[in-house]
């Protein structure tokens, strides 16, 4: 029997979807996370799910993983112990970066370059260089490559190395010599070269890649190893895959390539899997907020697929690597309220995590947080969280938020907690409007896709705030980005940098780069063990007007001829250039800087199914009705046995999330497995 697994590790919980008889049934199942150590919750989960849905390790055919450990690892600033090899000259390249401040008239601003990676003292610049062509004009001085990187092994403790050599993105020569005497001295030491992890000009915005993906290479591999480890104990013979930034799944040896790819995968799995469940409901432009236990990401669909651009942001610092277009926000369900100095309620973004978490968790927690408010709100506790198996003690979540905002405000309870949930709401509603009204999209063009343990919750005020009428429930809400692991088509992108024109001979040698970038990156496909016959290739150029200093990417269909070829590249370069910058210059000549290669392999993408139909035999209970700012009675039903409407209010129960529909708004199931929300015209604004 075919069985694929999915498992994305967050903040709180660990969530996992199990998909048997070739996609036909699924399961899912939420266990705590274990900061100390992921890999014990993933283990756990794995486990828990296969026993829930029949099956054996052995039955494993795909197991995904999206990880937060590289991530953590930045955040935390918890990395290797890192030097940096660069160019004579070049040594203070990571500290000055680009001399740009978000604040300039700010005194006491912190430096706003990633210089935690790397202290000053442990960067070393050796002698050798290359013309901006690839061509020697002093070789490399390997002595004093080897004294370098003694005095940092020895002297420094330092674990990894990153190689940034000037102009390698042009050829790798000097890299890969540094590299061979380095592996010479200590064979063990951990090696990032900047021709290997991002081929690309500009030198600060390379030099930051290579040194994070070396900064998180040690711990990524180590976790890895023990994962797969474990994995083999258990009889788990599928190789274990990972989601990347981008969107793309990649066996785990890539890991030991390029770590740093990783660095958001838990992100792109949730916008991988709001894109296939949207597609599926027949919505292609979806807003998807995912709500977590400690913060709330948001991202766009356009098409029926999210945005990839070709820079993210982690924490404050940019780094140029292909990640799905999220925003983040400080806001979860273990999100801490709290009034300030000034008599403010404040909400995150301080959590409360997985431990000591919510009050209403009784494992210690002292803090009223986002999901105590909803427990005394009546949104939560009728069944508990994780399919009952967290259970929600109320009477320790009237006694925080009673102590922690009620009483210091001279509010009600329950008026305390309604701040508590709606600034909660204006925060995840703030973050939808960075990526859609504040890019040139209305948001009520779109339907809201709430997913995560504690979207479904929020979903109605959301909403509202953004005038949007349509809400999609996906049919494992808790689980989606689990879910967009298994939706996900393995990836793997490559670039290579070069400067050609649009001419005849111009786009002979861009033919000429494609085919052997194309060569090179299929082959990584095949040897992570993906057939060569199911490998396609897309590719796309960096186009500008000469002169500038930055492109954009324009798509190459290879199937045209050459003519057509360089009109096509001409033509959508500059409707681009005048939908983003609102001009053109049509005797402007354009360039080529260089070209993005990805090798795709589609995979089978298992079908939404709706949940089980479970028990209905549920009491009404009180909830609150914002609209008559009192305790109400509300229909209580599992989200299997809806088969008709459902107007608010009302609560919806599931094993891996619970909905709230409000007053004016009805619910509805769809046909692929999704259940709408749809605002009543006669609806009252909250």
């Amino acid at each position: 029997m075919s069985t694929w697994v999915g498992i994305d590790v967050g903040g709180t919980f660990t969530d996992v979807i199990v998909y048997t008889e070739n996609g036909n049934n699924s399961t899912t199942v939420k266990v705590p996370s274990t900061p100390d150590d992921p890999g014990n919750a993933l283990i756990e989960g794995l486990k828990s799910g296969l026993q829930k849905a029949g099956s054996t390790p052995a039955d494993v055919s795909t197991l995904v993983h999206g990880s937060t450990v590289g991530t953590n690892a930045v955040l935390e600033h918890g990395g290797a112990r890192i030097g940096i090899i660069t160019t004579a000259g070049f040594e203070d390249t990571l500290y000055i970066g680009r001399a740009k401040r978000s604040e300039m008239y700010d005194l006491m601003i912190d430096p706003e370059t990633p210089y935690f990676l790397c202290p000053r003292r442990r960067v070393r610049g050796i002698a050798g260089r290359l013309s901006k062509n690839g061509e020697v004009i002093d070789e490399v001085d390997l002595e004093a490559v080897r004294a370098a990187v003694r005095d940092l092994v020895e002297n420094h403790q330092v674990e990894s190395l990153a190689i940034n050599l000037l102009f390698s993105f042009v050829s790798p020569r000097q890299e890969l010599e540094v590299a061979r005497v380095v592996q010479e001295e200590y064979p063990d030491l951990y090696l990032s070269l900047s021709s290997s992890v991002d081929p690309r000009a500009r030198e600060y915005e390379r030099l930051v890649v290579t040194a994070m993906d070396a900064y998180i290479r040690p711990k990524m591999s180590a976790y890895v190893g023990r994962l797969q480890d474990r994995l083999e104990e258990l009889k788990v013979s599928a190789r274990l895959q990972v989601m990347e930034s981008h969107g793309g799944i990649v066996d785990s040896s890539a890991i030991q390539e390029r770590a740093v790819g990783t660095l958001l995968s838990g992100l792109a799995g949730g916008a991988i899997g709001a894109g296939a469940v949207g597609r599926a409901a027949g919505r292609k432009q979806i807003l998807a907020f995912d709500m977590g236990g400690t913060s709330t990401d948001v991202t766009l669909i356009d098409g029926g697929q999210p945005l990839v651009g070709d820079e993210g942001a982690i924490g404050t610092h940019h780094v140029r690597v292909p990640m799905v277009d999220v925003h983040t926000v400080g806001a979860g369900g273990g999100s801490i309220a709290a009034v300030d100095a000034a008599g403010s309620l404040r909400v995150g973004p301080q959590s409360a995590g997985a431990v000591p978490g919510p009050a209403a968790y009784a494992h210690g927690g002292s803090n009223a947080t986002v999901t105590d408010a909803n427990v005394v709100l009546g949104y939560l506790g009728a069944t508990g969280l994780a399919g009952g198996t967290l259970k929600l003690e109320k009477d320790l979540a009237l006694k925080v938020v009673k102590s922690e905002v009620a009483d210091r405000l001279g509010l009600s309870i329950e008026e305390a907690a309604w701040g508590i949930h709606r600034i909660a709401v204006a925060g995840m509603a703030s973050a939808a409007r960075v990526v859609s009204i504040s890019r040139g999209h209305d948001a009520r063009q779109f339907t809201l896709l709430a997913c995560g343990g504690a979207g479904p919750l929020h979903a109605c005020g959301v909403a509202d705030d953004l005038g949007i009428t349509e809400i999609l429930i996906p049919p494992h809400p808790g689980v989606l980005s689990a879910y967009g692991l298994l939706a996900a088509d393995a990836e793997m992108p490559q670039w290579k940098t070069f400067h050609t024109n649009l001419t005849e001979n111009g786009i002979s040698r861009l033919r000429t780069e494609i085919n052997a970038v194309s060569q090179e990156v299929t082959s990584r496909m095949v040897k992570a063990g993906i057939p060569a016959w199911e490998i396609a290739v897309n590719v796309a150029v960096d186009a500008r007007y000469r002169g500038q200093s930055h492109e954009l990417p324009v798509i190459v269909d290879t199937s045209d001829g050459d003519s057509e070829i360089a009109t096509s590249i001409r033509e959508s370069f500059e409707s681009q250039h005048q939908k983003l910058y609102g001009q053109k210059d049509p005797s402007g000549e354009v360039e080529l800087t260089g070209l993005k290669v990805t090798a795709v392999a589609k995979r089978a993408t298992p079908a939404p199914q709706a949940p089980l139909e479970q028990n209905t035999d549920i009491p009404a209970q009180p909830m609150y009705d914002p609209t008559t700012k009192s305790m109400v009675m509300a229909t209580i039903i599992h989200r299997g046995a809806i088969k008709e409407n459902l107007s608010g209010p009302a609560i919806i129960l599931q094993d891996d999330t619970t909905t709230v529909v409000q007053r004016g708004w009805t619910a509805y199931p769809d046909a692929s497995g999704s259940l709408f929300l749809r605002r009543d015209n006669a609806g009252v604004e909250i």
